[in-house]
């Protein structure tokens, strides 16, 4: 096994008691660095982010690091400057080539702390304008990101302007909207503590395309202002072809004032944002415009750095040509050459980062015998007609918060994992209730994007829910319900007949608020979970509460012991925390971990002796005993196309794209042709 190494991590430290005003930044940072999930089908990053701080009175755990380079921010006030504890802490965290720490000062009395810091620079966040401080720290953090991670020219070893990110300002010089834009950047950038993260080229009018010029976008990112005259002047489409040919950002900025005539066709395929031009631009739109190149810097270059790793990997085939943006027909010239009277291509297979382009736009390549892929559809092994079964549910937030991580990252990882199981056909089972914002939610939402972009009639969920759940179903949810429904088909699984003497009616919802009740819930629960299971053909489980729940055992642990009985092979995602976690530890060291024994499990879970002895009383065959699962767990025959050794890689890694390239390895071997 070839061990992926992502390019890049990033790590946010923080002290607790500095959550409140800590943590609008870093989700501000983490929507837009890693991914918005709330934007399944956006073209978003996906740099992995991890977090440090803790939920009481001590430090966090270490920090260590599997990828290329680790960038580590650490937020810096008086709260850690009076805690020794954390001051030793952060004092202990590693430096090196490959491990870049960046403080940031939340208030002045931080700056006390330079000398920890071997008198570093801080990034400032008392000196930002209060309604724009996501902004300004975004800026800062991501430009930090590109000079020491992306930035191929910097010198660590020198300070000064030359360290800012290098933008070229491409607009008409007769179009007044342009030109009223590009000033106001320019002005804003000099005049303000931007002039720390930019330097922007402003060529002013009857200039030659030349040498100097050619110069100046080669190492930019560009701004295209696109006033009404943008797209007609040739110099305008001279630097988009430039900037184009050597393989630099891009982001266009709209500023029409009533119509373009015609869009330069060259100057597509890049993000855009529109801003009103006033006689005086606002910060806002300032802010707005630099976070967007600054962002699209960053993405493109990291981008790059991925892919190659993918292919160092063996992702893809060791001669695949990999591109930060998706192709277009500006890449025909890049891509073929002429032998002769005949027409070649330079290569056969091109990758381009996530998501996946519509099929009609990959059409006129695609007709050249090229091989054009994203990670998502290289290797599609069909996997139609299979039934994949995922578990996946969210640890407590202690726990999370312990291992570095937080919601976000199982809401993205049950994305991604529906988004290429989906891709390739399969069909998906999962059981969940309908709350909004539940995982079930966002698989659903995935489907849906997925079979919009990929023009399939094969998009296809089955939803398990167990009585007396499906009873709380409001109007919402029964609206929310039709609307997927040309994705998923809902299965409500009745009563287990042996509780029935329990249950007053079966047409009314039944609160889990005694022994006895929440002994009719446990049966339910395992009798929808054997139903669902006994249905797939594989297992994935992911997280997994180990308190608070509602069944005789942790959710994620039963489906776990089920699919061992019925044999099913199992994907184990340890990495993500959780109960899954747990057992994948057991599996690896034979030692039980003690949440899960009878004693934890009664220790933290108000009630639960209660229900065990009930269990117990209602007959033998319902007792739970902890030490044959464990006994069960320990022996496993995961049989799901791994080696061993990528199966312990598959129980530790809290890297999505490995966890889902393993995944794929283990079903490719049993499915794969």
């Amino acid at each position: 096994m070839t061990k992926f190494s992502p390019p890049l991590s990033i790590i946010f430290v923080w002290h607790p008691e500095d959550t409140g005003i800590v943590t609008p930044i870093i989700e501000h940072c983490y929507s837009l660095l890693s991914r918005d999930v709330n934007k399944p089908f956006s073209r978003s990053m996906n740099l992995p982010i991890f977090f440090r701080t803790t939920s009481q009175k001590s430090v966090p755990i270490r920090i260590d690091t599997e990828s290329e380079k680790t960038m580590v921010f650490v937020f810096i006030s008086k709260e850690v400057a009076a805690d020794s504890l954390w001051l030793d802490y952060i004092k202990d965290i590693p430096e090196s080539e490959n491990i870049i720490i960046i403080p940031i000062a939340i208030d002045r009395i931080a700056l006390n702390l330079t000398d920890i810091f071997n008198y570093k620079n801080f990034i400032r966040v008392y000196d930002y304008e209060q309604p724009y401080i996501n902004d300004f720290v975004f800026i800062a953090v991501a430009h930090e990101i590109y000079r020491w991670t992306l930035n191929r020219t910097f010198d660590k070893t020198s300070v000064g302007t030359n360290h800012a990110l290098k933008i070229f300002l491409s607009h008409a010089k007769d179009g007044k909207n342009g030109i009223i834009l590009a000033r106001a950047l320019k002005s804003f950038i000099d005049n303000s503590q931007m002039k720390n993260f930019f330097d922007a080229t402003d060529i002013a009018a009857g200039y030659r395309f030349d040498h100097e010029i050619i110069g100046h976008i080669k190492e930019s990112t560009i701004i295209a202002i696109h006033s009404d005259l943008y797209s007609s002047r040739y110099w305008c489409q001279r630097e988009i072809l430039c900037a184009k040919e050597n393989n630099r950002p891009i982001i266009a900025v709209d500023t029409l004032e009533e119509f373009e005539d015609r869009r330069f066709p060259f100057a597509s395929n890049i993000p855009g944002i529109h801003v009103h031009i006033h006689k005086k631009s606002t910060e806002k739109d300032m802010l707005r415009i630099l976070s967007l190149a600054l962002l699209e810097t960053v993405r493109f270059f990291y981008s790059e750095l991925l892919l190659k790793e993918y292919k160092n990997a063996g992702w893809f085939e060791p001669d695949a040509v990999i591109q930060s943006r998706p192709p277009e027909v500006s890449d025909i010239e890049k891509i073929m050459f002429c032998s002769g009277n005949d027409i070649q291509c330079k290569y056969k297979s091109l990758v381009y980062p996530e998501p996946p382009l519509y099929a009609e736009e990959l059409n006129f390549l695609s007709n050249l015998g090229i091989n054009i892929n994203t990670p998502l559809t290289s290797d599609l092994v069909s996997l139609l007609n299979k039934t994949i079964g995922i578990s996946i549910s969210d640890p407590s937030v202690e726990e999370l918060i312990c291992i570095g991580q937080d919601r976000k990252y199982l809401i993205q990882l049950s994305q991604d994992m529906a988004r290429h199981l989906l891709a390739r056909n399969a069909t998906l089972i999962y059981g969940g209730d309908l709350r909004p914002d539940g995982f079930t939610q966002y698989i659903f939402e995935e489907a849906e994007a997925l079979k919009s972009r990929m023009q399939s009639t094969n998009i296809h969920i089955k939803n398990y829910i167990a009585w007396p759940i499906y009873l709380t179903d409001s109007e919402d949810i029964k609206i929310w319900k039709a609307e997927y429904r040309p994705v998923a088909e809902m299965f409500e699984v009745p009563p287990a007949k042996d509780v029935k003497d329990l249950i007053p009616s079966e047409d009314s919802f039944l609160p889990p608020t005694n022994s006895k009740n929440l002994f009719v819930w446990s049966r339910c629960l395992t009798e929808m979970r054997r139903e669902m299971i006994e249905n797939c053909d594989i297992r994935i489980c992911a997280g997994g509460r180990h308190f608070s729940y509602k069944g005789r055992m942790p959710g994620v642990l039963e489906e776990i012991i089920i699919a061992i009985e019925m044999k099913r092979p199992l994907f184990l995602l340890g990495g993500f925390g959780g109960v899954t976690s747990s057992v994948c530890k057991l599996i690896q060291n034979g030692t039980i971990p003690q949440e899960l024994s009878e004693d934890w499990q009664i220790c933290n879970n108000p009630g639960y002796k209660d229900l065990l002895d009930f269990c117990s009383s209602r007959d033998s065959q319902y007792s739970v005993d902890y030490l044959s699962l464990a006994g069960l767990i320990k022996d496993v025959d995961l049989n799901n196309g791994l080696s061993k050794e990528d199966n312990h890689r598959l129980f530790i890694t809290p890297f999505i794209d490995e966890a889902l390239y393993l995944v794929f390895k283990g079903l490719k071997s049993k499915f794969g042709s």
